[in-house]
């Protein structure tokens, strides 16, 4: 969750660093690079928006997952779930394993999708650039013959205040193994947030993925519970509409994850 206490004030940024600008410069840089649509890339969990805070020595343990519902039934009641470890050997570097996700869907029954390798990296506080900023390099190997394996790279952008928080990610994935000469395809991923204390932070999610055809938001709300003084259980959930034919009717998504 990474969201500051409402308590206790942030130092004062060198630079005023705007979310807005900064999601000016990420539909500049998809302009000029293209968007690649292409078939679907993998059977993994796209429903999170990450942080690029980085805590040396900290390890998480994570559930995630979502369900679907449409008037479709090759894609109503299916869903992903898995979980995660992830452990912080610097104050720059966070590396996870993602085993799953674990596929399910009426007619095909639940099967394990493949394993994610995570790694992103801080690359700058908000006491110095007015956001936090980070990027991320992450693996997929898939198990279903239909699916390539995939790289993604982006950027991972957060800002907070007393009182609000705001995180975006901008993503490229390409397969690997086929289609070597094909452009990344991009997604775009946002979450705005009012705090109303460390345990309830409601707020909504946004996602944008051309290359699915597939828009969505909603609301949602987050938050954490401090277990002991290096012991944290934090969650996220929201319940996401789809804004055009191309996406889902409605998507329940949540997270929960244990942090030491």
């Amino acid at each position: 969750m990474n969201h500051v206490s409402s308590s206790t004030a942030l130092p004062h940024a060198r630079h005023d660093l705007s979310i807005h600008a900064l999601v000016l410069a990420g539909a500049g840089l998809l302009l000029a690079n293209g968007v690649h649509a292409a078939g679907p890339t993998g059977p993994g969990d796209d429903y999170i928006i990450y942080s690029p805070k980085i805590t040396q020595g900290q390890t998480e343990v994570e559930l995630r997952g979502f369900n679907t519902r449409d008037a479709n039934a090759a894609i109503d009641r299916s869903g992903v779930f898995g979980a995660a470890l992830a452990y912080s050997p610097t104050a720059w570097w966070k590396t996870e394993i993602y085993s799953g996700p674990y596929n399910y869907a009426p007619a095909l029954g639940t099967h394990l999708g493949g394993v994610e390798w995570e790694n992103f990296f801080n690359v700058g506080s908000q006491e110095e650039y007015g956001a936090d900023l980070g990027f991320m390099a992450n693996y997929a190997r898939y198990n279903a013959s239909i699916y390539s394996n995939a790289v993604e790279v982006g950027p991972m952008v957060q800002r907070e205040t007393e009182s609000t928080q705001q995180r975006m990610n901008l993503i490229w994935q390409k397969t690997v193994g086929v289609d070597l000469v094909g452009k990344f395809d991009f997604r775009a991923t946002y979450t705005a947030g009012y705090i109303v204390n460390d345990a309830f932070v409601p707020g909504f999610e946004a996602y944008y993925r051309p290359a699915d055809n597939s828009n969505q938001l909603g609301p949602g709300f987050s938050g954490e519970y401090h277990l002991g003084h290096t012991q944290t259980l934090e969650y996220s959930t929201a319940l996401l509409y789809g804004l055009n034919n191309g996406a889902p009717a409605h998507v329940f998504v949540f997270r929960v994850s244990s942090v030491f």
